[in-house]
């Protein structure tokens, strides 16, 4: 009985419920543009920014046009070996990621850029320059001689905005930098090791005119300072460059126009040491310096464009003296891989300080002065065919004080000073295949002599006899590269 009361109650109260919404859905009808709606955000396409050039686009929300890219590569290295302990082969694997943003502004171009390289080198392409000036880091690998090598470095960091830049960039001073060339023989700075801090303006002034000022990092631009004698363990210092003094001063003039280009440069290097703090054992140090002296680099460079013999030909001249400067002629140590400094067959007891300390305590900074003329030249034999020639002359001349402090202060023949007079010369080609845009496959072959005045030094051949004195000594360096840019 209790069931069907429940279940005749239940029915009329559902009956109820269904008749009040009926009712409610009558008096006020809901449509679908009455319910609250979500509107969706405008979808804003990434746009193709086509002011400078392909493979920008612009930033959404900005009016900032960036190219972001890299780049992979493959090297191979093969070259002549004179010890058992040198390298013959060598490999290099390099990343490099990129951005580059740019902005019209009512003063002009805003632009930063940004460049980062990551590489692993081993065995004969491993880099003494890197290390000298910090871009890499050494480890002892399996073997004593430490040739593997991991390179992090800050290739491009900087901001332009209307004719200034700063930040991290390549130097001022050069013209042709090697920019045809992989292993880096010629003389003039190189793009291989003119990397500074700069701060810098360009007045541009019409007519394909312009000239730059710069303050650039004067460590960056540092080689050797070199004690030319010790008469006795511990009682002259050798030296070293110490602090930071000054900045490098760079100066150019450029002409750009449709046949080519022109510039002059000169550089301003303080010279400024102290004495090493690794005396010999009981012996501090004596507390005075040489005084500090200024060295000083110019350079004069022209390259024509050659449309008439094929699209892209070129040709560079270029000229560069220092005097107590010498990273800005050459900087580039590839001689064996060492990271040591020089050593071209067997005449490994040659080098290019800056300056050498002789004569009595506190000594004179005596400058080495270096001159060289470089040629380099790129013809397209097809639009993926491409060769580049380029030769190179440099002469490194010390003061007759510097060799004879070394030399004892006596005429007498001594191999193993190595403030002598030299002279260096260097050839080498590339060739290169690109089948598709922005792959490269080549190879290139380097050949290097070096003639060491003043007698010759006693030779670094292992094979050869004791104290064997060689005034000349060569090498030949090739190179395998694979690189796809993107």
């Amino acid at each position: 009985m209790f069931n069907r009361f429940g279940a005749r109650f239940g029915g009329v109260l559902m009956k109820q419920m269904l008749g009040a919404v009926a009712g409610a859905l009558a008096a006020s009808p809901l449509m679908a543009a009455d319910l609250p709606a979500r509107k969706a955000a405008p979808v804003e396409y990434v746009r193709v920014c086509s002011t400078y050039g392909a493979g920008f686009f612009y930033i959404p929300g900005t009016d900032t046009c960036i190219r972001v890219g890299g780049r992979v590569r493959y090297e191979f290295q093969l070259q002549t070996p004179y010890t058992r302990n040198d390298d013959t082969t060598g490999t290099r694997g390099l990343g490099r990621l990129y951005a580059d943003t740019r902005t019209e502004t009512e003063y002009g171009l805003l632009r930063a850029f940004v460049r980062v390289d990551v590489a692993r080198r081993n065995g004969a392409i491993y880099s003494g320059t890197a290390t000298r000036i910090g871009n890499a880091f050494t480890g002892t690998s399996v073997d004593y001689n430490g040739t593997a090598q991991t390179q992090v470095v800050l290739d491009r960091a900087f901001i332009q905005f209307g004719g200034l830049t700063a930040g991290r960039t390549q130097s001022f001073f050069g013209f042709y930098q090697g920019d045809l060339e992989w292993v880096g023989i010629t003389a003039g700075q190189s793009s291989l090791n003119d990397l500074t801090n700069v701060l810098a303006y360009t007045a541009t002034f019409g007519s394909g005119f312009s000239a730059t000022l710069a303050i650039e990092d004067p460590v960056e631009a540092r080689n050797a300072i070199a004690t030319a004698v010790a008469p006795a363990p511990g009682l002259v210092p050798t030296y070293a460059y110490t602090g930071s003094g000054a900045p490098d001063v760079v100066g150019l003039l450029r002409y750009d126009a449709s046949w080519g280009a022109a510039q002059v440069s000169g550089a301003l290097h303080q010279v400024r040491v102290g004495e090493q703090t690794a005396l010999a054992s009981g012996v501090t140090p004596q507390g005075f310096t040489p005084s500090t002296e200024y060295g000083y680099a110019l350079n004069a460079g022209v390259k024509f464009n050659l449309p008439m013999i094929a699209s892209g030909d070129a040709l560079y001249l270029q000229g560069t003296y220092t005097h107590g400067a010498s990273s800005y002629i050459m900087g580039n140590y590839f001689g064996l891989g060492k990271a040591a400094g020089w050593g071209i067959g067997g005449v490994g007891n040659v080098g290019m300080p800056d300056a050498v300390v002789a004569g009595a305590a506190p000594g004179d900074l005596k400058l080495t002065s270096i001159w060289g003329l470089t040629a380099a030249a790129l013809h397209y034999w097809t639009p993926t065919v491409r060769q580049s020639l380029f030769g190179t002359y440099m002469a490194v001349d010390f003061s007759n004080s510097a060799f004879y402090a070394a030399n004892g202060f006596s005429f007498a023949f001594n191999g193993n000073n190595p403030y002598r007079d030299w002279r260096y010369w260097g050839i080498g080609t590339n060739l290169i295949w690109s089948p598709v845009a922005n792959l490269d496959i080549g190879a290139e072959v380097n050949y290097v002599r070096a003639n060491a005045g003043q007698g010759g030094v006693f030779s670094t051949i292992s094979t050869d006899p004791p104290n064997w004195i060689r005034k000349t000594g060569d090498q030949v360096i090739g190179r395998i590269r694979i690189q796809r840019d993107f």
